[in-house]
C-alpha cells in the first residue's frame, strides 16, 4: 500500500444493485426525479486526486527503478567526467531514472579534486613523458592515480529525496557505501565503512568515494581496487619533501588491500553482478539496462567541450 486514501467509490443508484433510472416523457433528464443520474459535484476533484495519486506513484516507481549504465573504456578522462555530470543533471531534471554506472580507464590518468592545484599535487613532467592524462573532478578529495588494470569505478546517481539516501552527507556516504559492502559480501568478502567515505577490510582500504549534489540530486562516485601499484602512484603524484619514497610505499602497502589479494580468481563480470545485487538490496531497486539518452549524449558533449577538456577548468586553481 502507498498510504493514499482515494475515497469511496460512487454508490450504485437504486437498491440491491438494480438500476431504477427513469426517463422523462420529453426525452430529457427529469430534474424532479431523485433517481435520475446526475454528475457528481466532486467529479473533477476526484479526477484531480486520482491524477495526483498516479503521479506520486510514478515518482515512487522511478525511485525504485534504476538504470544500469556501462560506459565504454575508450572514453578519455574528460569525457567520463562529462558523462557523470550529464547524468546527474538528467536525474535532477526528471529526464532519467536513478542510475548505477560502471566504468574503467583504458590508459593511465591522474585525477585531482575540485579544490586542488595540479602544480601542487602532480608531477606534470612525468605525466607528460608517459602520456598520462590529468583531469579535475567535480567532487572534492585528494589526487589519485587511475590505473587501467587496477580498479573498477562506479557512480550512483539519484534524487536527494530517495527514501534510502539520507540528506546528511556523512550518513549518506555510509548508506551508499553499503551498496559496495553488500556486493563484496556476495563474493565472500567482509568489508566495513570507515571514516567519512572509505571501505576497509581488516583495517585496510579497498575503496574510496566522493560526492556532489546539484539541483536536488546526489552523485557518489568511487573506486574499488582490483590491484595496486604504489610505485606508479608515487611517480605521478607529489609527496611531501620530508617523506622518503620507500617509507611512503611501505605505508601504502600496509594501509591498502585489493581484490586480487582477497579473491585472486575473481573476474570482472562476477564483481559487477555482485555490486548490482548489493545495490539492489541496499536501495530496494530493480535494474533496467539502458544507454545514455539523446539529451545526455548532447549534454555530455557540451560539458566535454566547454568544461572538462578545457585548460580553464583543469588549471582553475593555479
Amino acid at each position: 500500500m502507498d498510504g493514499y486514501d482515494t475515497g469511496k467509490a460512487g454508490e450504485s443508484p437504486g437498491q440491491n444493485g438494480r438500476n431504477q433510472y427513469k426517463v422523462s416523457t420529453s426525452g430529457q433528464p427529469d430534474d424532479n426525479n431523485p433517481t435520475e443520474p446526475k454528475a457528481s459535484p466532486n467529479t473533477d476533484d476526484n479526477h484531480g486526486r486520482l491524477r495526483q495519486i498516479q503521479k506520486d506513484k510514478g515518482k515512487i516507481r522511478m525511485k525504485k527503478q534504476f538504470r544500469l549504465l556501462e560506459s565504454k573504456p575508450v572514453e578519455n578522462s574528460y569525457r567520463k567526467m562529462a558523462v557523470d555530470e550529464a547524468v546527474l543533471l538528467a536525474v535532477a531534471e526528471g529526464r532519467s531514472i536513478p542510475t548505477l554506472r560502471f566504468y574503467k580507464w583504458n590508459k593511465p590518468a591522474v585525477a585531482i579534486g575540485y579544490f586542488q592545484s595540479i602544480s601542487e599535487e602532480v608531477n606534470t613532467d612525468k605525466c607528460e613523458e608517459d602520456d598520462v592524462e590529468i583531469f579535475r573532478r567535480m567532487t572534492g578529495g585528494g589526487a589519485v592515480y587511475k590505473d587501467p588494470e587496477g580498479e573498477l569505478n562506479y557512480s550512483i546517481i539519484a534524487p536527494e529525496n530517495h527514501p534510502k539516501i539520507p540528506r546528511d552527507i556523512k550518513r549518506s556516504y555510509k548508506e551508499i557505501n553499503k551498496c559496495v559492502i553488500n556486493g563484496l559480501k556476495e563474493i565472500g568478502i567482509n568489508a566495513e565503512h570507515s571514516g567519512l567515505n572509505d571501505i576497509t577490510i581488516n583495517g585496510q582500504k579497498i575503496s574510496g568515494a566522493a560526492q556532489t549534489r546539484k539541483k536536488g540530486s546526489v552523485m557518489q562516485h568511487g573506486t574499488i581496487l582490483l590491484d595496486f601499484n604504489p610505485d606508479k602512484m608515487i611517480k605521478y603524484l607529489k609527496i611531501a619533501p620530508e617523506k622518503s619514497e620507500d617509507k611512503v610505499t611501505s605505508n601504502m602497502k600496509d594501509r591498502v588491500t585489493t581484490l586480487k589479494k582477497q579473491k585472486p580468481n575473481l573476474d570482472m563480470n562476477t564483481l559487477k553482478e555482485a555490486l548490482k545485487k548489493g545495490t539492489k538490496e541496499q536501495l530496494n531497486c530493480q535494474f533496467t539496462k539502458e544507454g545514455l539518452s539523446e539529451w545526455e549524449k548532447q549534454k555530455s558533449d557540451e560539458l566535454y567541450r566547454e568544461k572538462y577538456s578545457t585548460e580553464e577548468w583543469n588549471n582553475k586553481r593555479e
